[in-house]
């Protein structure tokens, strides 16, 4: 039986998404500086079904970045009531992850292979600063220009190599660094603004400095035609900072039989 959970979490105290020690036996790398969300769901999972899993997930987030509705989908053996499963696993996570909903797929559904698209929230809380978004938002001082906000991330649109805005690893080799973005919104909200990013998919940190990019030049601090420069790959030197975790969200993921998101109330 194919199970999908939608998740929704805070990643302040979470070193990102994916198990760090895939070796360790049962997963079982708990220790303290080493936490990750797939860990605490993992564990989860097997105090409630006695069943140890893998779960493949629709993408990693980075430490510190926050989910809204992750997708990740998971097998087991036996049916289990999904009211039941999803009320016991709430009941043993810790109270920053919250399985949201869970459902029945077709055996041959991968969270990761099957997403057609993802959209990140970046929250921008500019001129007031708001405690109450202390840590889930990117408090920025300067006033912000919405035209250069709006001119700045309509750069970004379509396929684009985004060689200079991705996060070079030890060990990791990337052969494309060409990427689609499909949309990108800027909403003016009372805090600031709220910038979704959809795309098919994302280099490690992308969507941080895309954020990086259009907040420096809504602040005045580059030109437009710098960031061409850097999508083109003429200038390496970015000139702007790549955003924060804090403020990031997954926001929705998209697949062929459904979209899950977050709707309006």
């Amino acid at each position: 039986m194919n199970y999908l959970i939608v998740i929704e979490y805070c990643g302040a105290n979470y070193n990102g998404w994916q198990v760090q020690n895939k070796s360790s036996k049962n997963h079982e790398c708990f220790e303290e500086g080493n936490k990750t969300v797939e860990n605490e769901l993992l564990k989860a999972i097997r105090i409630i079904t006695k069943s140890d899993v893998k779960l493949s997930v629709s993408g990693r987030t980075d430490a510190g970045v926050h989910a809204l509705n992750q997708v990740a989908n998971f097998r087991l053996p036996f049916y289990y009531d999904l009211n039941m499963l999803k009320i016991s696993l709430n009941g043993v996570l810790p109270r920053d992850i919250c399985v949201k909903n869970i459902e029945t797929v077709h055996d041959s559904f991968h969270a990761t292979y099957d997403t057609i698209s993802k959209t990140y929230l970046y929250k921008i809380n500019s001129g007031l600063r708001s405690p109450l978004l202390s840590g889930m938002s990117w408090f920025i001082k300067e006033d912000l220009n919405i035209g250069l906000i709006n001119k700045s991330a309509s750069i970004f649109l379509g396929r684009n190599n985004f060689f200079n805005f991705a996060k070079r690893e030890k060990g990791k080799k990337i052969t494309n660094y060409y990427k689609i973005i499909s949309d990108i919104k800027i909403c003016a909200v009372d805090y600031g603004f709220d910038i979704f990013v959809e795309g098919e998919g994302f280099l490690r940190h992308m969507v941080r400095r895309i954020v990086g990019a259009i907040v420096t030049c809504g602040a005045g601090k580059i030109g437009v035609n710098s960031i061409k420069e850097m999508l083109d790959g003429k200038n390496s030197a970015s000139g702007f900072p790549c955003a924060p975790p804090y403020g990031l969200f997954l926001y929705s993921v998209k697949y062929k039989h459904k979209v899950y998101e977050t709707l309006p109330t």
